[in-house]
């Protein structure tokens, strides 16, 4: 049944009305459920890299157009199903809602963080027991039950809170100790910074350009002082031994290798949808992969390296045929902060 027009809603007894009202909630609640199982056999087979997206997060914004906190709360409602399958149950029959599910996976990734050892902080009848509390609740009471049940209810209450002001403007809520007060304190005064705000940003640009020098890319004051790009891969010249650094079978990456691949990528996954063309936006944790693995006779010279996203590198490596851990390092996975 489509929606309705005002003429067909005038036509209904008010009896009428909330039977299809109900009805309606129902499908989708149904609905949602339903979305949340192709999000979580999505997130399995991690099939949204063949599509140039870098994780389920990223699909869920870009591809299917949802706000960014709408997609938080999918990604982490996705997790909780994996982990705890009857979860299913209490989302379709509206017992749980999106919001709660999604608080009660945040809460125990965070408890799972403060594990130490083989103790495991949240047991499988605990998850049990927290979501079974949560029924029925309101986001309200949710968060008051999961504070109770905090090992740290101050890393709980100091989770930072994103709003968006304006158009060119965010507001950011963070909760901070005395000693970080004390170093905010400190580097406000070595930098000068009039305020919290231009602090934070001189901080950040000195941060990225430490890691993009790290990660390979050259300064425009530095372009001078390093050879033509062009030539980093000509071959070594044969009265050369082979080194760590000029062996096309070892793992190393020289830096002007690095140099060129930046410079290439722009410091940006390299991975495009071979039926769209589309690139991959991803520009976090970027690995230098082979295109050619070395595991089937790949070199490690410039024209067979790239920059690949985590998600990337690991279609990869599938794709050729490499066995790995999903959530570890493939045999062929080189980290360019190395």
């Amino acid at each position: 049944m489509g929606a309705m027009n005002k003429s067909e809603f005038r036509k209904l007894s008010d009896l009428e009305l909330l039977n299809l009202t109900s009805k309606a909630a129902k499908n989708e609640k149904a609905a949602t459920l339903v979305l949340l199982e192709h999000l979580l056999e999505v997130d399995l087979r991690r099939a949204f890299a063949a599509d140039a997206y870098s994780s389920l997060f990223d699909y869920i914004v870009r591809g299917l157009k949802y706000f960014e906190s709408q997609a938080a709360e999918r990604v982490s409602a996705v997790r909780l199903i994996r982990e705890t399958p009857a979860v299913k149950i209490h989302i379709e029959a509206g017992a749980l809602t999106l919001t709660s599910a999604a608080m009660i996976q945040r809460h125990i990734r965070a408890e799972k963080s403060l594990s130490t050892g083989s103790k495991e902080k949240v047991t499988e009848e605990a998850k049990t027991a927290l979501i079974t509390e949560c029924l029925g609740l309101s986001k309200r009471e949710v968060e008051k039950i999961l504070f109770s049940h905090a090992s740290a209810p101050v890393q709980l209450a100091s989770q930072e809170r994103v709003r968006q002001v304006t158009e060119t403007h965010t507001e950011i809520k963070v909760l901070i100790d005395e000693e970080t007060r004390e170093l905010l304190r400190r580097a406000k005064e070595l930098s000068q910074a009039s305020t919290t705000a231009d602090l934070f940003k001189q901080t950040l640009k000195a941060f990225i350009e430490k890691r993009e020098r790290q990660m390979g890319k050259v300064q425009s004051t530095e372009v001078k002082h390093h050879e033509n790009l062009a030539q980093l891969s000509t071959p070594t010249p044969p009265e050369v031994q082979p080194t760590k650094s000029n062996n096309p079978y070892s793992r190393y990456i020289p830096t002007q290798f690095k140099r060129a691949i930046y410079t290439r990528s722009n410091g940006q996954c390299e991975y495009r949808a071979p039926h769209t063309g589309v690139r991959c936006r991803s520009k976090a944790h970027l690995q230098v992969d082979h295109v050619i693995p070395l595991a089937v006779g790949g070199k490690t010279e410039l024209k067979n390296l790239r920059h690949l996203c985590v998600a990337h590198n690991q279609k990869a490596a599938r794709d050729a045929g490499i066995s790995h851990n999903l959530f570890g390092r493939s045999l062929d996975f080189k980290r360019i902060q190395r």
